[in-house]
């Protein structure tokens, strides 16, 4: 009698396991979420970048680093790796643009401005009886105009087109119309300068035409005045 009740109550519990095992295989427990991969550490393009590194994490301050970036004359010229590199490896922002700042260290400086060499003239210094002409010739670099005296190397001197008041010819009235032969400088409150073409006598002006276009060509607001005779 005993083993017709014990098996029954096996029988009895066959479903309720069943029903339990069924139930906990249709909810499994969740996977777990897998960390995201580390970023892979960048390798510059510059191995010169390592010994900056090196410095950085050493301790010294990025000042000093900055400044003396400035001065080793070292150009570099950083690219996507090596900024990557650098962020990674904790370089400050100024020692960055330090780097940076080198990339124009060895391009090209730009040619000095060509120099425009007016010979043929005769600075005409005081008037009437007074007057002189010394011979010699002008320079014109940039804005700035050098008088090369042919005599006297005292009397050379120089002026600034920004510096000056007024800009204006002496002309002489001819038949065919006039001539001008001098080209004038008034410089703000300061002196006068006079320079005469060497071929006034034949009726010839190119040397004191070819500055007045030159002037006016590259200092188109430059103060030019009336012309006097």
């Amino acid at each position: 009698m005993k083993r017709v009740v014990i098996a029954t109550l096996l029988l009895a519990s066959i479903p309720a396991f069943a029903q339990q095992t069924e139930t906990t295989t249709t909810n499994p427990a969740p996977a777990p979420v897998a960390a995201p991969a580390p970023q892979p550490a960048a390798a510059p393009d510059d191995a010169r970048l390592a010994d900056i590194v090196k410095i950085v994490k050493s301790g010294i301050s990025e000042g000093l680093i900055a400044e003396q970036i400035k001065q080793s004359g070292l150009s570099y010229k950083l690219t996507m790796n090596d900024l990557l590199y650098l962020k990674q490896n904790g370089v400050q922002d100024s020692v960055i643009a330090a780097l940076l700042a080198t990339k124009t260290a060895d391009e090209p400086k730009p040619a000095p401005p060509a120099e425009t060499v007016y010979n043929e003239l005769l600075l005409v210094k005081g008037w009437g009886p007074l007057k002189k002409e010394h011979p010699g010739r002008l320079v014109m670099k940039g804005d700035t105009f050098s008088w090369i005296d042919g005599s006297d190397p005292k009397e050379n001197f120089e002026f600034q087109v920004p510096g000056l008041e007024k800009i204006w010819f002496t002309c002489q009235s001819q038949t065919a119309g006039d001539v001008c032969y001098q080209i004038n400088f008034q410089i703000v409150k300061g002196p006068r300068y006079s320079f005469r073409d060497v071929s006034r006598a034949t009726g010839a002006n190119a040397t004191v035409k070819a500055i007045m276009e030159k002037l006016r060509a590259d200092y188109p607001r430059a103060p030019f005045g009336p012309n006097d005779h």
